[in-house]
């Protein structure tokens, strides 16, 4: 779902998804609560899709998106601290690097869903970070994240920041029944 006060940001994404420039990562930041995450799994079922619609969406029909809706998609992974955590650790972060030098199985992407970003312990996030360097060819990593402060500057230089801010007439358009 993206939000009124989202348009900006979802048709920048758009835009480098059609002309096959999508950053290899993306730290989307702002306040808890304004989609962050939404948008995160919105943008990662268009790179995923194997059919986006027009307005850059995905299409919600294509065997690709059937597998996503499903949660068995083969390109697809949400990296999000452990049940009895509250850190993203180390071992974790080495597991989807290793996921993400596979080969595709469907698309274009292979596609990580990382929140909150700055959840990430200081190892973990130096393990991330190697592979933001030097990233795989078709591996996109939205970091979603309320702190992006608590993020190592070194990971955050490496991504393509989109900052959520919701605009008041939009946010009370849509509040409004």
């Amino acid at each position: 779902m993206i939000y009124p006060w989202q348009v900006r940001q979802w048709q920048q994404f758009a835009q480098a998804r059609a002309q096959a420039r999508v950053a290899h990562a993306l730290l989307l930041t702002g306040m808890p609560g304004v989609g962050k995450l939404e948008f995160a799994h919105a943008a990662a079922a268009a790179l995923l899709c194997l059919q986006p619609r027009a307005d850059g969406h995905a299409c919600d029909t294509c065997r690709a998106c059937e597998l996503r809706a499903a949660g068995t998609h083969p390109d697809h992974a949400v990296l999000t601290p452990e049940e009895d955590s509250d850190s993203i650790k180390i071992d974790q972060v080495r597991g989807v690097l290793e996921f993400m030098v596979l080969t595709r199985h469907l698309g274009h992407y292979k596609v990580v869903v990382i929140h909150p970003a700055d959840a990430l312990l200081v190892n973990a996030a130096n393990a991330l970070l190697k592979t933001l360097e030097e990233p795989v060819p078709g591996a996109v990593f939205l970091l979603v994240s309320a702190r992006p402060g608590r993020l190592p500057a070194t990971v955050r230089s490496r991504c393509q920041q989109l900052a959520f801010l919701p605009a008041r007439g939009p946010a009370l358009s849509w509040l409004t029944p």
